[in-house]
C-alpha cells in the first residue's frame, strides 16, 4: 500500500491522547529516517494495520483503552521494534523486559525523542551491515531481580571495587561480577574497553575529546593504551 525507500523505516503511533498523537507525529515530520503509516487509539485499530503493513517501529502508549500496550505487545506472534510512550515510569523494567528500543517518559522534548530514535535507526543500519545481532542480550541479577538487558541500551559499564555499574539512558543497574568476566558476555563489535574501570559502547559515543569519550553528557577516560584502538573503530564506523 505504501512504498519506502531503503533507508526510510515505517513507523506505527499507538496512543489514545490526540494531544500526544499530534506531538509525535510532528516529531517523526522531522525525522528523515521515518515515515508514518497510521496513526491508531487503541491496540485493535492497530492490529489491523500491522496485519496490512510492514511496520518497522511501534510508538506505543501504554495505559489505553479495551488493552494495554504491554499486554497487546505480548500478544503479537512477531514484535516489531516498539519505543513506549507513557507517563507511567512503574513499566519501565518490563517494558525492557519486552526489549524495547527506548522508554520515553511524557512530556519528553524532541531532543529526547530524536535520541530514541537515533538509538533504533542506528541499530538497524548496523544489522544491514551484519555488524550486530538483534537479539544481542545479557541476562544479570542486580538485588534479589533478574533482568534481560538488550546490549545495545548498555551506554557504558564502570567498574566499582567488586562490583559493576551499567549505565543506560533510563538507569543504572549495579552487580556483582568483574569488568574482566563481563566483557566476555558483550558483543566485541560494540564493547571496547578503554580503560581499566570502563568498557563503553561504542555505537552510544557522541564525541572524542582528547583522552575522554562522551556518552550520554558523562565524560569517560581514555587510556593511552586503548586509543588507537577506540580511533580505528570510530574511524571504521563513519
Amino acid at each position: 500500500m505504501n512504498n519506502k525507500s531503503e533507508n526510510t523505516f515505517t513507523c506505527l503511533i499507538v496512543e489514545d491522547e490526540p494531544l500526544s498523537q499530534e506531538i509525535i507525529e510532528s516529531y517523526i515530520e522531522n525525522c528523515p529516517d521515518l515515515k508514518v503509516l497510521g496513526v491508531c487509539k487503541d491496540a485493535l485499530q492497530a492490529n489491523q494495520i500491522l496485519y496490512k503493513e510492514k511496520i518497522d517501529l511501534l510508538f506505543l502508549d501504554i495505559n489505553m483503552p479495551i488493552l494495554n500496550g504491554i499486554d497487546w505487545l505480548k500478544s503479537l506472534d512477531e514484535l516489531p521494534e516498539v519505543i513506549f510512550t507513557t507517563a507511567y515510569p512503574e513499566h519501565a523494567v518490563e517494558g525492557f523486559n519486552l526489549n524495547a528500543v527506548d522508554y520515553l517518559l511524557k512530556p519528553f522534548s524532541f531532543n529526547r525523542f530524536l535520541k530514541a530514535v537515533n538509538k533504533f535507526t542506528g541499530l538497524k543500519k548496523k544489522l544491514a551491515k551484519g555488524n550486530v545481532s538483534s537479539d544481542s542480550t545479557i541476562t544479570v541479577k542486580s538485588n534479589k531481580k533478574t533482568y534481560l538487558l538488550k546490549s545495545a541500551d548498555v551506554n557504558y559499564i564502570e567498574s566499582d571495587g567488586d562490583y559493576l555499574k551499567l549505565h543506560r539512558d533510563e538507569d543504572c543497574i549495579v552487580i556483582h561480577e568483574t569488568l574482566k568476566s563481563f566483557q566476555t558476555k558483550l558483543p566485541d563489535t560494540d564493547f571496547l574497553r578503554v580503560h581499566r574501570s570502563f568498557i563503553i559502547n561504542t555505537a552510544k559515543i557522541d564525541y572524542l575529546e582528547g583522552n575522554q569519550v562522551c556518552i550520554n553528557q558523562k565524560m569517560i577516560p581514555v587510556a593511552n593504551t586503548y586509543r588507537e584502538k577506540l580511533k580505528e573503530i570510530l574511524e571504521k564506523n563513519r
